[in-house]
C-alpha cells in the first residue's frame, strides 16, 4: 500500500503587492496593507510546521510581478529556510505574473526544487528514503502560454503518488485562452492523484475524482477578492484523499450592505455606522469593507452630490482608527430607490420613460472614460474598471438622472 503523505497546496501569493489605490487612499493602513502578503506567507510556513506536513507546493505567481523587489525574495528565502529546518521541500512553478524570462537573483536552500521552463519537468520525493510521488510542473518563460500544456504531462511509474502542478485557466475557446488553457477530462486522462492548480484567485474545486483544486489566493488585494483566503492541507492516502481549507489572510476583504431608514439625520447614520463597524469586525477580524447605502434616492443621492458619504467614512475610519478597530470602510456604493411606480413610468411616452429603457453598455463606458484613464496621477490611484464597477456607475448615474428629471416635473 502507498505510505500516506500529507502537503500543502498554495498559490497566488502575490509577494509584495503595492495595493497602490488602498494604501494612497487610506494611509493609516498602508504599513498593514503592504505587509499583509507576507504576513500571510509567515502563517503558510507556521501550518506547515505545525500540520507536519512533508512538502508544500506554490503554484505560480508566487511574486506580484516578474521584477520581484528584494524584499519579496529574501521573504521567499528566509521561509524555505525555515521549513528546512523541519524538514520539509518546497516546490515552486513560476506564474503570468512573476515569469521567468531571466532567472531570479537569489540562491535557495536545498529543500527547494523550481520548474525552470515551460517543458513539463518531473521531480521525485522520497519519503523514509523511498520513491513516494512524482510531482510534475512547469513554469511561465513569458507572461503568456497559449499552448495546451496538459497534454505534455505523463505518468512515470506505479506504486508512487502522482501530482500534477499547473498554473493555468480553463479553455473558453476563445481568445482569451491565453494562460495554459485546459479542460477538466484533459486533466482526468493524465490519471494522476492530484492536480494543483494556480491562476484564479477564487477558491474552487472543479473536481473530486481525483482532485484538481483551485486554493485561490492567500491574501486578498481588492473589494473583489472577498471572504477567507489561504490554502489546502491534503492528505493523500491510497485511493483516499482528504483536504482541509486553512485561512491565512492578514486582511479579508468584504462588501457589506448598510440599509438607512427614511427620515434618518445624517448624525443617526453615523452613530448606526460606528455601531455596524463593531459587528463586522467581529464577524471578519481585520478587514477592508465596501459598503453599499441602500435608501431612498432623495435622501441618498442629495448627501452623495455634496460629498457626505465619503466625508462620513473619513470620520467614522479616524474614530475606528483612534479606538484601536482593525477596519478600514475602503469604498462605497449607492443602491438608491425612487418614490415612483417604475411600470407606471415605464407606459409613458416621454423622455423619462426612454431615459429609463435606455442601455449604456460597459464597452461605451469605457470610452467615455478613456481620456480620464490616460491622466497618469489618476492611474496611481485606479488602473482600470471591471465590468461590475462600471455597470455600478451606469445605475447610480441613471438614478440620478432619473431623480433630477422626476423633481423637475
Amino acid at each position: 500500500m502507498q505510505t500516506k503523505i500529507t502537503f500543502i497546496h498554495a498559490a497566488d501569493l502575490h509577494l509584495d503587492s503595492q495595493m497602490d489605490g488602498l494604501t494612497v487612499a487610506h494611509p493609516n493602513m498602508k504599513s498593514r496593507l503592504q505587509e499583509s502578503t507576507f504576513l500571510s506567507l509567515k502563517k503558510l510556513v507556521q501550518c506547515a510546521i505545525d500540520e507536519n506536513v512533508d512538502f508544500i507546493l506554490l503554484a505560480g505567481d508566487i511574486f506580484d510581478s516578474n521584477r520581484q523587489s528584494l524584499k519579496a525574495l529574501v521573504a521567499l528565502r528566509e521561509a524555505c529556510r525555515e521549513l528546512q529546518k523541519h524538514g520539509i521541500e518546497v516546490y515552486i512553478q513560476y506564474g503570468n505574473h512573476d515569469f521567468i524570462g531571466q532567472q531570479p537573483i537569489m540562491s535557495y536552500p536545498e529543500n527547494v526544487h523550481i520548474f525552470t521552463s515551460e517543458k513539463v519537468e518531473t521531480f521525485l520525493y522520497k519519503k523514509n528514503g523511498e520513491p513516494a510521488a512524482a510531482i510534475h510542473g512547469f513554469s511561465y518563460t513569458t507572461r503568456h502560454i497559449k499552448s495546451k500544456k496538459a497534454l505534455e504531462y505523463q505518468a512515470i511509474g506505479t506504486g508512487i503518488y502522482e501530482i500534477g502542478m499547473l498554473h493555468g485557466s480553463l479553455a473558453t475557446g476563445g481568445a482569451a485562452d491565453i494562460y495554459a488553457p485546459f479542460s477538466v477530462d484533459e486533466l482526468k486522462r493524465t490519471g494522476f492523484d492530484y492536480w494543483a492548480l494556480g491562476h484564479i484567485h477564487k477558491r474552487e474545486i472543479l473536481s473530486e475524482q481525483p482532485p484538481i483544486v483551485y486554493p485561490g489566493n492567500i491574501q486578498g488585494r481588492h473589494r473583489k477578492e472577498t471572504g477567507e483566503k489561504g490554502c489546502y492541507l491534503v492528505e493523500l492516502k491510497g485511493q483516499s484523499c482528504t483536504m482541509t481549507f486553512v485561512s491565512l489572510q492578514d486582511l479579508r476583504f468584504e462588501e457589506v450592505v448598510f440599509a438607512i431608514e427614511e427620515g434618518s439625520a445624517l448624525y443617526e447614520v453615523e452613530k448606526t455606522l460606528m455601531d455596524l463597524c463593531q459587528k463586522w469586525e467581529k464577524a471578519f477580524g481585520a478587514a477592508v469593507l465596501h459598503v453599499t447605502f441602500q435608501g431612498l434616492a432623495h435622501q441618498l443621492i442629495g448627501w452623495e452630490q455634496e460629498d457626505r458619504l465619503e466625508e462620513m467614512l473619513d470620520i467614522v475610519n479616524e474614530q475606528q482608527h483612534s479606538l484601536g478597530g482593525q477596519l478600514v470602510l475602503a469604498s462605497y456604493s449607492v443602491q438608491a430607490s425612487l418614490e415612483v411606480d417604475q411600470e407606471q413610468l415605464l407606459e409613458r411616452s416621454d423622455f423619462t420613460a426612454a431615459l429609463l429603457t435606455t442601455a449604456y453598455q460597459p464597452d461605451e463606458m469605457r470610452k467615455s472614460l478613456d481620456e480620464l484613464m490616460r491622466n497618469r496621477q489618476f492611474r496611481k490611484i485606479k488602473q482600470s474598471y471591471s465590468d461590475g464597477e462600471l455597470q455600478e456607475m451606469l445605475e447610480e448615474a441613471k438614478q440620478l438622472l432619473l431623480q433630477t428629471l422626476l423633481e423637475v416635473e
